[in-house]
């Protein structure tokens, strides 16, 4: 076959190597994988090896048919060269695009729906090939502006600063380690001791299980601590404020770069969830990546953006569930954008469905999991919406009919950003946005509304929008935990309008544009050191951070870390708590033996304690147990821990048997 590749606007020949090698050798290769997988896969599930086997021998005769003949047949090659010369791409490229689909169903297939895949070298070795081929398949050298060394060392320094701002004292900022963060550490030890290693289905709390692997690494690297479990949420959290930094340059310009990146740095909502152990805060990073390399690659037709966006947009779908609405909000924007320049929305074409093919194959080992099991995707979204028994009550209570309630709700979310207090996950007190930052944010909406065909504006706009309706149309609005992808929309925002306004400035006193860019930074700094003074000295001393039985279960890990193996540990919590209820004791102090009391305590069926050691841990208002166990084991010793407050949190009696004297 005679292959054209298209470069530079010139056509030149290729030898036609390259598409033979790929289309015998990957079918042989796809077929020796479909018959090492025939003993690992159950028979009612080879429906998909069987429809691959056909497949590639179709494939492979078409290689020895052009090995043989010198081409395809004409009517194939002739469609496959008007294609991939729309494309412009290269007929070994199509071919790469295509075994990228065949390697990604075999990885599905070798993964299965188990928390121990089928067969996981060949499911992971076939999923990396996969990415690989598509993003070979769809790449095209072009020319590139390099970036400066200044400018990588100014991104590199803010990552320095951020991950340090964030990493520091992570085992007691926030104070307690959260149930939540405790029971996703827990289930990623699995990954550990060799009881899962799926990574494309859903784990603890129906979230995809690829954030706890990427935990388990931490966790055995630095050990089953607080700090190993939240150290990749700080790394995640730094990276996106470096990510800011590149992405707001290329789109606003350095100086706004530098002050969404110096603000995002210090913002007190990002601290948060850059310092728990959930995968919130990727979030953050995964819209800015995948909107950020869209508009690159939107506005200067940069193939390799496009191909990073797909790639982006398919792994954020295995971390928080936000990220679902990327697939949502890229073609909305994509057909605004295109409705206001119909010449770049046809040449970006060729370059967006590559971008949506890399999305599929990335997602797909995940999205056949979904797709078989529809009730672990919806979940975690079933678990927050409004629209179910929510909403039924708050027909019920207010009289009002849906869509009132629903825009009320949405109207609360926006107030989130700088007037209503948040909730739930974090509680500072005050909106997202503080009064200084609050009032650029506002002005930064009305500076980007005035320019509403700017491809640039309509990007961060629909970005506040998307995310505004999410936590509208969530239960606890405005919810903390739902704002943290938008953090980076609302830096840029803010960036965006001290550039606007310092080039105001320029404009009218044009001798002071650098004394006003040096302003401008410093206005960013002092953005950073205000937000982080705030979370660190104002909420930090007087958060209640997983309420009382949190703050129990910390204090009581933090005493029992030391304890031998095999301690025993009587705890008498109820109603209200077991020792197991929160999983940050069972995560930080594994090594203890325990036993929830309650009130069958007496009952010879209930298994007692029986070493020559045991520690009792009771909790307030427990007066009528404390005596049982006083006069059951006498003699032991008593010690409180007390909250800031000055309050007990629970009485610790300690009972050593003892010995009996031989004569």
């Amino acid at each position: 076959m005679t292959d054209y590749l298209q470069e530079s606007g010139k056509v030149r020949k290729n030898n036609g190597l390259i598409p033979r090698f790929v289309l015998i050798f990957g079918s042989v290769i796809v077929l020796l994988l479909c018959q090492i997988l025939k003993k690992d896969v159950p028979p009612e599930s080879r429906l998909g090896l069987n429809l691959l086997i056909p497949t590639c021998l179709v494939l492979f005769i078409f290689g020895v048919w052009q090995v043989e003949k010198g081409r395809l047949p004409r009517l194939i090659e002739k469609s496959l060269n008007s294609f991939t010369n729309w494309m412009n791409i290269s007929s070994w490229q199509f071919l790469l695009l295509i075994f990228g689909l065949i390697f990604s169903v075999l990885a599905c297939i070798s993964a299965g729906f188990s928390a121990k895949m089928l067969n996981m070298p060949v499911s992971i070795v076939c999923w990396g090939t996969s990415i690989l081929f598509v993003i070979f398949g769809g790449y095209k050298k072009i020319v590139r502006q390099k970036t400066s060394l200044s400018i990588i060392l100014i991104g590199f320094s803010l990552f320095i600063i951020a991950f340090f701002i964030r990493a520091f004292n992570l085992d007691t900022i926030p104070i307690v380690l959260s149930g939540d963060e405790a029971s996703s550490g827990l289930f990623s030890l699995a990954f550990i001791n060799g009881t899962w290693n799926n990574i494309f289905i859903s784990g603890w709390g129906s979230f995809p299980s690829f954030h706890n692997f990427l935990q388990s690494i931490f966790i055995s690297i630095f050990g089953q601590t607080t700090q190993a479990l939240r150290l990749l949420s700080a790394f995640s959290g730094a990276l996106t404020v470096a990510l800011v930094f590149f992405i707001g340059r290329a789109m606003f310009g350095t100086i706004t770069g530098i002050i969404s990146a110096l603000f995002l740095t210090g913002f007190h909502l990002a601290l948060h969830f850059s310092r728990i152990g959930l995968n919130n805060i990727w979030d953050g990073f995964f819209f800015t990546l995948v909107l950020g390399c869209l508009w690159i690659g939107w506005q200067w037709n940069n193939r390799s953006a496009y191909l990073i966006a797909g790639f982006a947009l398919g792994l954020s779908q295995y971390f928080y569930t936000s990220s679902r609405v990327l697939i949502l909000l890229l073609p909305i924007w994509i057909m605004t954008a295109g409705f206001s320049d119909r010449a770049r929305m046809t040449k970006a074409i060729p370059n967006l469905l590559l971008m949506f093919w890399v999305t599929l194959i990335v997602f797909l080992p995940l999205g056949w999991f979904f797709l078989n099991h529809p009730n672990e995707m919806m979940a975690p979204l079933n678990r927050v919406t409004i629209m179910g028994a929510w909403m039924t009550q708050a027909i019920q209570l207010t009289g009002q009919p849906k869509i009132f309630i629903i825009l009320e709700q949405v109207w609360f979310a926006l107030l989130g950003f700088f007037e209503t207090p948040l909730r739930a996950w974090y509680q500072p007190g005050i909106p997202a946005l503080r009064t200084f930052p609050g009032v650029f944010f506002l002005l930064g909406i009305v500076l980007m509304l005035l320019h509403p065909k700017d491809s640039r504006n309509q990007i961060i706009i629909f970005w506040l929008v998307f995310i505004t309706l999410i936590v509208g149309l969530s239960e606890s609005v405005p919810a903390a935990q739902r704002y943290v992808a938008v953090t980076p929309a609302i830096a840029l925002l803010i960036g965006f309008c001290f550039n606007r306004i310092g080039d105001l400035i320029k404009f009218i006193l044009p001798k002071t544009g650098i004394l006003t860019s040096v302003l401008l930074i410093g206005c960013g700094v002092f953005l950073l050191i205000d937000d982080a003074r705030f979370y660190y000295l104002d909420y930090t001393p007087r958060s209640d951070f997983s309420g009382f039985n949190g703050m129990v279960a910390q204090t009581l890990a933090n005493r029992l870390q030391n304890e031998v193996a095999g301690q025993e540990l009587v705890f008498c919590g109820y109603p209200n708590m077991n020792y197991n209820s929160i999983n940050s004791l069972p995560y930080l102090a594994p090594q203890i033996n325990f036993f929830n009391m309650d009130e069958n305590w007496s009952s010879d069926y209930v298994t007692k304690p029986s070493g020559n050691r045991i520690l009792f841990v009771f909790l307030p208002n427990h007066e009528k147990d404390i005596q049982i166990i006083e006069d059951q084991y006498q003699g032991g010793t008593w010690s409180n821990a007390l909250n800031q407050n000055g309050e007990i949190l629970y009485s610790l009696y300690e009972y050593i048997k003892p010995r009996v004297l031989s004569n």
